[in-house]
């Protein structure tokens, strides 16, 4: 029986929806000490902020900038506005020290390097258990809130490298009214598929009534942007006994699609380029989601391209995004297979 123990912090009189998470893959994260997490586990501001970056990628092609920024104030909060919501967190799993294997060290390569200059010692592992607990006094803000919860575990991750499998999250348990499946129960790929669908039709049409009359599609937004149009979403067709196996497998991949090619065929993928002077200190967000998908006793990946992300200084070579992330996509799709999970088509 799952049973949320009070803590303190614990908010009464609140509409809440609380999560049992489980890790699928390493979590790195850390506090103030960035050696030694300290048992902090998922810490309440880092889900605020990426609950908030998904509620951008989900509203962002559903309304205008400002009309944008409005609603996300109005639920997260901002200098001039308190925040609809609260989240805490909670947790008895125990750090252990880090370990990659070497099969994974090109896709988690900045966690090596740390590891190696004493910079970050410790990780959360696999199967580590966390209480997560939002709280809002309006159902329908927790019900949207909730919505950026599910796609912040379902298609993305927490911690560093999150965009390159770490910190992939499921859910085992669940108290309190939603109208999202956050339980996954099936086994196969397909079943996975149709997971995700119907999850996020239920999300979109969520999020289209809180945009009420705000509601306009965009067409050219210039962030990453989870749309039929800016976005695919895609799960390898093939299981693996671990998730280092199923990892393994696309960082082959992804290793011989990033090497050797012109730094403009390179730069589509994230930066720093740590080897090259000019963009050591340049940052960029990578525009593709690796992640692992627990099936209940095997793994897949997914894979999530956004079309739209790029840093402003290299918008020249926004063209070369859709040609570097459909490549490294096709040699998945010919060498692994996979299926394509719809992403909603609003109107």
């Amino acid at each position: 029986m799952f049973v949320m123990r009070k803590h303190i912090g614990e908010v009464t009189g609140m509409e809440k929806l609380c999560l049992e998470l489980e890790a699928v893959t390493p979590i790195f994260i850390a506090g103030a000490d960035q050696r030694n997490i300290e048992n902090e586990g998922l810490r309440s501001p880092s889900l605020r902020g990426l609950m908030r970056w998904w509620f951008r990628a989900i509203m962002g092609s559903m309304t205008s900038i400002k009309n944008l920024k409005m609603l996300e104030d109005r639920i997260f909060g901002s200098t001039n506005q308190k925040s609809a919501i609260r989240v805490t967190s909670v947790t008895n799993a125990k750090p252990l020290t880090i370990n990659i294997p070497n099969s994974l060290r090109y896709l988690w390569f900045s966690i090596q390097l740390q590891r190696r200059q004493n910079q970050r010692l410790q990780c959360y592992p696999e199967k580590s258990k966390f209480h997560v607990t939002i709280y809002s006094e309006d159902k329908n803000v927790l019900n949207i809130v909730s919505g950026c919860l599910w796609t912040l575990i379902y298609l993305g991750g927490i911690g560093s490298r999150m965009r390159r499998g770490a910190g992939s999250l499921k859910v085992v348990k669940i108290f309190g009214d939603t109208p999202y499946r956050f339980i996954f129960e099936g086994k196969t790929v397909v079943d996975a598929k149709k997971f995700i669908e119907i999850n996020l039709k239920k999300i979109f049409e969520n999020f289209k009534e809180y945009a009420n009359g705000n509601f306009s599609l965009q067409r050219s937004p210039s962030f990453a942007v989870l749309s039929k149009r800016h976005s695919e979403i895609k799960l390898i067709n093939k299981t693996f006994n671990t998730s280092v196996e199923a990892l393994k497998e696309v960082s082959d991949k992804y290793q011989i699609s990033r090497r050797g090619k012109p730094l403009k065929h390179r730069y589509t993928f994230g930066l720093p380029i740590i080897s090259h002077r000019e963009f050591k200190d340049r940052r960029q967000a990578s525009p593709i989601f690796i992640g692992v998908m627990d099936l209940n006793g095997k793994y897949s990946v997914r894979l999530i391209k956004f079309y739209t992300s790029i840093h402003p200084d290299f918008s020249k070579y926004l063209r070369f995004l859709s040609q570097d992330l459909n490549n490294f996509d096709n040699k998945i799709a010919n060498e692994l297979g996979e299926i394509n999970v719809e992403i909603p088509e609003l109107r």
